[in-house]
């Protein structure tokens, strides 16, 4: 449903980057931007024997703004090589990207489309992060998790709500952010709205307290009221 002349990147992490999914992606015209292990072929050679066969050749800098802090940047040094990738997936280009010289662990990414530079591949993959950002959120502070054991139409029902509910988090960090608040974060709007609910809560018991002098009765009589709103 996308308008004409857009071009649609699908993003892997080296778990899902499998030649079936890849030539899929492929099949639909869409681009494909993954890490991969060692172990993946390129041009019939594993692509950290590519590593070895460069290791006198000179790195490319890559600076990036880093994907998780505000107004920080990361140099990584990189080297690329062109090939057909394993399995019939086809031309690919592929970067051997390091933190610095000695990194015995360097990190390995493939694109499909050849006319990207290494700053724009790695660019592009960088936007992975509020993708992961995004499904923390939604499997640990909105409980995606809580739909085991339920027939599939409440499944459905309950990834709509859930879903929802980020929208509106979403939207309070957007609120927040118009505002000046540039540090607030998802944790801030849930911690925001939390905050809200209580104060509420609170003055509630508080002025049902003074209207009837008792304060026990006060707490007790709110505090039934709100767990059958729970309920």
């Amino acid at each position: 449903m996308l308008p004409k002349g857009y071009h649609v990147y699908v993003l892997f992490d080296s778990w899902y980057a499998s030649a079936k999914l890849i030539k899929f992606c492929r099949r639909q015209r869409w681009h494909v931007i993954s890490a991969v292990k060692r172990n993946r072929r390129i041009n019939q050679k594993r692509i950290d024997q590519h590593n070895q066969a460069l290791r006198h050749k000179p790195y490319q800098r890559v600076t990036l703004e880093a994907a998780d802090a505000a107004h920080k940047t990361r140099t990584y040094l990189v080297r690329t090589v062109n090939g057909a990738m394993e399995d019939g997936v086809g031309e690919v280009r592929a970067l051997i990207s390091k933190r610095h010289k000695g990194d015995k662990r360097p990190r390995y990414f493939i694109c499909t489309d050849l006319s990207l530079s290494a700053v724009e591949i790695l660019k592009i993959y960088q936007k992975r992060w509020p993708v992961e950002v995004d499904n923390f959120y939604l499997k640990q502070a909105l409980g995606l998790g809580d739909f085991r054991l339920q027939s599939f139409e409440a499944t459905q029902k309950w990834f709509a709500v859930v879903i929802m509910a980020l929208n509106y988090l979403q939207y309070r960090h957007a609120q927040a952010y118009l505002q000046g608040q540039t540090s607030a974060s998802l944790a801030d709007s849930i911690r925001q709205h939390r905050l809200g609910h209580f104060q509420t809560l609170l003055r509630t018991v508080i002025a049902e307290a003074l209207r009837t002098g008792q304060v026990d009765a006060a707490v007790d009589n709110i505090l039934v009221a709100t767990e059958w709103a729970i309920v």
